[in-house]
């Protein structure tokens, strides 16, 4: 279970580290993969919280998650308004940097922990310690 575990979140590393993009398009796409990504991870980890899926990955959707977040900084480097990100992202970088750094430094907490505690011990920190929506209503455009 753990080589495959570290075997997926090399994969997934390997998989979000691009460094040139071709266009504005191709980052936007980055972007949204990026977050897409992270979406994904929480709802799987939100489907073990409810009992509707087997807690026996718990830890490695939630390291998936970790490594991930790391990406999502660099993802929004790159100055290219579009997408669902508000101009806000870029226009109060410090205040949008800041948060990401602490998604980055929660999730990989969480992580730790959920290898070590499991879910009944991190289960009830993880809304707490993701302020998903705080971010999303500053910086993302709503759905249309």
């Amino acid at each position: 279970m753990r080589i495959v575990a570290q075997g997926l979140l090399l994969a997934v590393s390997l998989a979000v580290t691009a460094s040139a993009f071709a266009d504005d398009q191709d980052v936007i796409d980055y972007r949204k993969h990026i977050m897409k990504s992270m979406d994904e991870q929480l709802a799987a980890i939100h489907m073990i919280l409810e009992k509707k899926a087997p807690a026996d990955n718990f830890a490695v959707h939630l390291q998936i998650l970790a490594v991930v977040a790391t990406e999502a900084k660099s993802a929004f480097e790159p100055k290219v308004p579009g997408g669902n990100s508000k101009p806000e992202v870029w226009s109060n970088w410090a205040d949008f940097a800041k948060r990401l750094d602490g998604l980055v430094s929660s999730t990989a907490d969480l992580a730790k922990a959920a290898q070590a505690d499991g879910v009944a011990a991190v289960g009830p920190r993880l809304q707490s310690a993701l302020d998903c929506k705080s971010c999303h209503d500053l910086y993302m455009l709503p759905a249309k």
